[in-house]
């Protein structure tokens, strides 16, 4: 009997453990985008009714649904965890620059920009972390880099001629009169202060092609003459040159006078006609307008002011009624150059007798003197003039700002001078440098105790950043009463203007 017992409570042992066994969970579940709490990780085997914890991974938080798991006969029951990205709060303003936003959610991105003629300083990129935006905002300070005027010789600039120009500013290149442009009118100022893709204003090709003289002849023979090249006209054996016996290519590719070798006509009486006209010469006995002459009579030409002869005779006279050839040949004088100047140049129409030089200097300095000399019979007219640089007068001083980099007695051209306030807020340019007019590039600015309302709102609370007076710059954090939800954002700055930005959210 007692053998009987014993077996009887062996099988109901065995059937004990066995049933015990078979409602034993094994290892959690696995589910993507989700995380088994810590406390669980080495855990193998969990007993009916007991759970497991899961969390969202990093940057992310709980949506919807619980986080529990049990151990239910031997199964895990279905987890129903939902997870979200979290959001970071509205990132500040950027002065005189934006933010452009991927969004506001965990692994977002946000990209400061700066508006043109201003530079970034800090962390372009900001990431939306798990505990908020990474980093510090950033600032945008006016650019130092700056492009000088588009250095391309014979043009001028539309719409206007500037001292300097920002990254990304365009200047459109128009060539001077009788220029032709080779490459794109429009180019742009450079982020290292170079422009970019310069074009050149090349001077037009004009010609006057070989006179055609009948009965006649040039001299020197080209094919292609340039403007003020000169040619003397010789006529065969038995002809008269009618017209000058010199002529000149003309500015618009044309011959400046008419050329004509006419048979000669002897004089009965063995006088001769008036004086033949010689370009920039005159006869020296000033008999210039008689309208004959007697036979053997002679006339002596001489160079106008500023001529000089080149080549010929300066003489002629009356053979048979025909006067004999005169090759005289007066050229203008030349002055060469009319100097150098420091710190500056001379721009050129020529070097002969009327033309001129004009003195232009350096960025940064000021001419004084003539700044237009003529080339004279006895040379460059007026004095050489000198560049001098150019000075500011003492950067103004505004209230409640430091100065940095300061001169307290001239400034020379290009000097910058940045201003930071002690208190309240920053209105105008932070910083101004001297131009070469010898005035400061804008007026200075005002420090200006900038005070934004009470951000109160309705069924709403201060969640971070109670102040009894919020002035420029400071943030608060705003949250709705329970069961409300927010229309706007959270997180709100004061702003230059003495308001919030972006502006206050509601409670709805």
């Amino acid at each position: 009997m007692a053998l009987v017992w014993r077996n009887i409570l062996i099988l109901v042992f065995a059937h004990f453990v066995v049933s015990h066994l078979s409602t034993r969970c094994g290892e959690p579940t696995k589910y993507p985008g989700k995380q088994l709490h810590k406390s669980y990780l080495h855990k193998l085997k969990f007993n009916h009714g007991e759970r497991v914890m899961y969390t969202c991974p990093p940057g992310y938080t709980p949506s919807e649904g619980s986080p529990t798991s049990w151990c239910l006969q031997g199964h895990w029951t279905a987890l129903n965890l939902k997870c979200q990205k979290k959001k970071c709060n509205a990132l500040g303003d950027v002065e005189n620059g934006q933010y452009i936003r991927e969004g506001q959610s965990f692994g977002d991105k946000a990209i400061a920009t700066c508006n043109k003629g201003y530079v970034l300083r800090g962390e372009r990129v900001r990431m939306c972390m798990q505990n908020g935006w990474s980093g510090m905002d950033p600032i945008c300070e006016v650019s130092k880099i700056m492009c000088l005027a588009p250095a391309v010789a014979n043009r001028w600039i539309k719409p206007g001629e500037r001292t300097q120009y920002t990254p990304q500013d365009t200047a459109t290149i128009v060539c001077s009169e009788g220029f032709v442009l080779t490459g794109s009118p429009q180019v742009t100022c450079g982020p290292d202060g170079q422009w970019q893709g310069l074009p050149v204003c090349r001077s037009k090709v004009i010609t006057c092609s070989a006179p055609a003289v009948a009965n006649g002849r040039i001299k020197p023979g080209s094919r292609v003459y340039k403007p003020k090249d000169t040619v003397d006209v010789i006529c065969n054996e038995g002809f008269d040159l009618i017209g000058s016996p010199v002529v000149t290519c003309g500015p618009e590719g044309q011959w400046q006078a008419l050329l004509e070798c006419r048979p000669k006509r002897i004089s009965a009486t063995g006088k001769c006609g008036p004086a033949p006209s010689i370009p920039h010469a005159f006869p020296r006995d000033g008999s210039f307008t008689l309208k004959e002459y007697p036979s053997g009579a002679r006339i002596h030409y001489k160079c106008s002011t500023g001529y000089v002869r080149a080549r010929g005779s300066t003489s002629i006279h009356c053979l048979n009624g025909q006067w004999t050839n005169l090759q005289l040949r007066c050229e203008r004088k030349k002055c060469g150059s009319a100097g150098e100047i420091s710190y500056g140049q001379y721009e050129y129409t020529g070097v002969s007798f009327g033309d001129s030089a004009t003195a232009i200097c350096q960025e940064g300095y000021e001419l004084t003197g003539p700044k237009v000399r003529i080339c004279r019979d006895g040379g460059w007219d007026g004095r050489s003039p000198v560049c001098e640089p150019v000075h500011c007068p003492p950067p103004p001083e505004v209230k409640d700002a430091e100065m940095f980099d300061p001169i307290y007695d001239h400034a020379p051209f290009g000097h910058v001078v940045s201003y930071h306030c002690r208190t309240g807020a920053l209105i105008g340019a932070r910083e101004i440098y001297c131009t070469k007019n010898g005035a400061w590039s804008a007026p200075p600015p005002e420090c200006k105790d900038i005070v934004c309302p009470n951000p109160q709102v309705p069924r709403g609370s201060r969640m971070r950043g109670f102040r009894a007076v919020y002035k420029y710059g400071n943030t608060v954090t705003i949250a709705c009463n329970p069961g409300l939800r927010l229309l706007g954002e959270s997180f709100v700055t004061c702003g230059a203007e003495g308001e919030w930005k972006p502006k206050l959210p509601e409670c709805v």
